[in-house]
């Protein structure tokens, strides 16, 4: 399941889609499993500044196609949406879970070589590797052709955009000509590494063939509709190459922004828990045991619960909303330590 959007008459509207085996064209395409509207908000509601939970309809209809946890599933993928305090909260425990990459099978091999677009792969080379020069790409670890299987073009394209993100602008026409192999055209040593030092008119003219091919390649465009013009996921390589420059770099400019993109964050010290443990169990109405053996996902989840049936503005008592909110702050240091 995905997040999907479209963009029409300036405004975006945001659907949930789910990729799907088509058994008569052979081949993945999507479904419309529940319409956001133009703003997903809509569907979060928010009890006091720390809480916020999910309409019940939107997680009702995930509840029904799904085995896993509607909320857990909503919290990721409508993450930007959440308000800045639930993901600050979040942020903590999210993508903190270790998962052992398994070999590739040999059916996930073989489904690699059928299902994963050659553009696809140019794509995945440039952004784990950064590089420019296609001349390596058959040595990528295929196992990063994973998160591919089993996904239609459709949820794959918003895939890439996700992925597109890290991208700086300086970047984007170097990444088009890259993931095009523009430089197979010419013959000068340097046509890889430095673009711009070769006929920008010719490279235009290369550009716009090999998209349109790509436009109509029908190993591409499995699984989506007739379209009559170039397509919308492919519109976004044409405004990166013809609205944006190569970029002037430099060693300076590199270290410079990786500096300034560091990560640096600074928190205080976490305080001792104020709250015994008998009224903590007494919160939550669990037994500590209970409560210990919980993941933080677990945890966060029922404390959502216990907030929507105290909060005052749900009838609840002012006093034990405040003790819940002590006593899930309480159960989180100690998660820590």
């Amino acid at each position: 399941m995905y997040l999907a959007f479209t963009d029409t008459g300036g405004q975006r509207h945001y659907e949930l889609r789910q990729s799907i085996f088509d058994t008569d064209r052979s081949c993945y395409t999507s479904r419309l499993i529940f319409d956001l509207g133009f703003d997903p908000r809509r569907f979060i509601t928010r009890l006091d500044e720390d809480i916020c939970y999910f309409s019940d309809e939107l997680v009702d209809c995930l509840g029904h196609i799904t085995d896993s946890d509607p909320t857990t599933l909503l919290e990721d993928l409508l993450w930007d949406f959440l308000p800045a305090e639930e993901r600050g909260r979040l942020g903590i425990f999210r993508h903190r879970r270790r998962v052992a990459v398994r070999p590739l099978s040999r059916e996930e091999r073989s489904a690699i070589e059928r299902q994963v677009h050659l553009f696809d792969r140019r794509r995945l080379y440039y952004l784990r590797y950064g590089a420019a020069d296609q001349s390596r790409l058959a040595r990528i670890n295929p196992k990063l052709y994973r998160p591919l299987l089993q996904k239609s073009r459709d949820e794959r394209e918003f895939y890439f955009r996700d992925l597109e993100k890290v991208l700086h602008v300086n970047e984007l026409k170097t990444y088009v000509f890259a993931i095009f192999d523009l430089q197979r055209h010419f013959r000068q040593t340097y046509s890889a590494t430095m673009p711009e030092a070769l006929d920008q008119i010719e490279i235009a003219d290369r550009f716009v063939n090999d998209l349109c091919g790509l436009n109509s390649d029908p190993l591409f465009s499995a699984g989506l509709p007739p379209a009559d013009s170039l397509r919308d996921h492919l519109v976004r390589y044409l405004i990166m190459f013809f609205d944006y420059g190569y970029g002037r770099r430099s060693l300076f400019d590199d270290f410079l922004r990786e500096f300034m993109g560091r990560h640096r964050s600074f928190q205080w010290p976490d305080r001792k828990p104020t709250i015994s443990t008998s009224r903590v169990e007494t919160i939550f109405e669990m037994t500590w045991q209970e409560l210990q053996a919980m993941s933080k996902r677990e945890l966060t989840r029922l404390y959502r619960r216990r907030a929507k049936q105290l909060h005052p503005d749900s009838g609840g008592d002012h006093q034990q909303f405040i003790d819940l909110n002590a006593a899930y702050a309480s159960l989180l240091i100690r998660k820590k330590s």
